[in-house]
């Protein structure tokens, strides 16, 4: 029987053991269910197979998923495989997931101009990040380094049962505007989803689009039907109120999509790496504040 403090320790130390080869060790925190799908010679192949060149794996970042599972994603050197491990309140795991990681990094462009969190308060990015595994807008070229925020107190982004987009910590707050430019496109009135529905035939529900110097777009979707608060020529400036968050469009739950592209048609243009004030490049898990990034 394990002892309650390894139980807590394997997640600080998972990186560690498997770049050890210490597979024995690993397999004995693996659930039941994880044992009748995988066995500990399969476990072992995969694990030596995914382990070849490599000596050491950093941990990129965790969050829990729900109160329950709390995800751990850890990357080799180069950034060119990946480990996502799922761990439950026990400390244990529920699901492990060895992945080359895609790049293409070689092709990125970065904005020209720098940019703000388009939010008042502070918020949690929910996908973030170069890769498909902190990001999956990644393998899209047009939303590529997309944000999408939510606001959590604790664990998790609701209270009560979130069945109601109204127990969503982030429905109804502030987005405002990342940059100051010219509002191009600002869509109202489509219905905000309920809980766990998506409407795929619009997918960015009410949003704004704003041009900036240098011909840069800036993108703020997903906003509550009635709350747009600026239209097509308007001036802004950053910090400008552009709506309140909502659940409009391809969104399960109230949050903010926010990417910057290189032109003014959302379909066909390419998301920019955004330059932030900062000089720090959020991903999945981080918390973003105001006047910081």
């Amino acid at each position: 029987m394990m002892d309650t403090e390894r139980k807590v320790n394997i997640r600080e130390e998972f990186g560690t053991l498997f770049a050890e080869g210490d597979f024995n060790k690993l397999y004995a925190y693996v659930s039941e269910e994880f044992k009748r799908q995988v066995s500990i010679q399969q476990f072992l192949d995969q694990g030596e197979l995914f382990n070849q060149g490599e000596q050491f794996y950093r941990l990129e970042t965790n969050l829990h998923l729900t109160p329950q599972i709390e995800q751990f994603i850890w990357m080799n050197h180069k950034q060119t495989k990946a480990i996502s491990v799922m761990f439950d309140e026990h400390s244990i795991i529920q699901a492990l997931v060895l992945a080359p990681i895609e790049s293409f990094s070689d092709r990125d462009q970065w904005s020209t101009n720098k940019y703000t969190m388009p939010i008042q308060s502070e918020w949690f990015v929910y996908w973030g990040g170069k890769n498909e595994v902190l990001n999956y807008h990644y393998s899209v070229e047009n939303q590529r380094y997309a944000y999408d925020l939510v606001v959590r107190k604790g664990k998790q982004s609701y209270k009560n049962d979130g069945m109601k987009n109204e127990d969503y910590y982030a429905y109804g707050k502030k987005v405002v505007a990342p940059l100051e430019g010219v509002v191009i496109t600002a869509v109202d009135g489509q219905e905000d989803n309920e809980i766990g529905q998506t409407n795929n035939k619009s997918p960015f529900g009410n949003h704004v689009v704003i041009e900036h110097e240098g011909k840069e777009y800036s993108v703020l979707a997903h906003l509550k039907k009635g709350s747009v608060s600026v239209k097509k020529g308007d001036v802004v400036r950053k910090g400008t109120l552009l709506g309140r968050c909502g659940n409009s469009g391809n969104s399960s739950e109230p949050h903010i999509h926010f990417h910057v592209m290189d032109a003014s048609d959302i379909e066909t243009s390419k998301s920019l790496r955004i330059q932030f004030h900062a000089a720090v490049e959020p991903i999945r898990g981080d918390t973003v504040i105001p006047f910081f990034y």
